[in-house]
């Protein structure tokens, strides 16, 4: 992750022109200040983006190519292209476009627990953290019980950076 933002990202790309909101060990979600990356590429760095962009994404070229690529490890693949994030904090976050979304919220129950957009923005604005439901089943010696539990799923705390005073924000942990 880190040689794709330093390596990459700043390589080709304005800072003016991408901001992250997300990332994981396996995942970064950027917002873009155009349609897409490939149109937030510096002019003067057009050539060298086009030789080099093979070692960072799947080829387009042939088809061939792109079977092949989009199963490659360590190459990025487009996972999610939309209009909005809201990322409280890791592993939970929730994108969206005009026609679909995609979201995470580890350890809840998505068919017992109510998440939508609105959720994740209210506990944004508040500041104040949302509950999630778990259902499910735990073997004690010979018996098999069920289990209901309600915990504190959408959280505003977030341990890995500083947030601003904007509340939207952060920056490095002056640890």
């Amino acid at each position: 992750m880190l040689e794709f933002y330093y390596d990459f990202l700043l390589k080709f790309v304005d800072r003016s022109d991408f901001a992250l909101g997300q990332m994981d060990t396996d995942s970064m979600y950027i917002a873009t200040s155009a349609e897409n990356l490939d149109d937030v590429i510096k002019p003067e760095m057009r050539d060298q983006y086009e030789k080099e962009r093979h070692l960072w994404f799947p080829r387009t070229d042939t088809p061939e190519h792109a079977d092949f690529d989009k199963r490659t490890p360590g190459l990025f693949k487009l996972e999610f292209s939309g209009v909005g994030l809201v990322a409280l904090c890791s592993k939970t976050y929730y994108c969206f476009s005009e026609i679909n979304e995609k979201y995470s919220c580890k350890g809840v129950s998505r068919r017992h627990t109510d998440i939508n957009k609105r959720k994740y923005l209210d506990v944004l604005t508040t500041k104040k953290p949302s509950t999630g439901i778990n259902k499910g089943f735990r073997v004690v010696g010979n018996d098999t019980r069920t289990y209901i539990q309600e915990k504190e799923a959408f959280t505003y705390c977030y341990m890995k950076r500083k947030v601003l005073d904007d509340g939207v924000s952060t920056t490095y942990l002056n640890l």
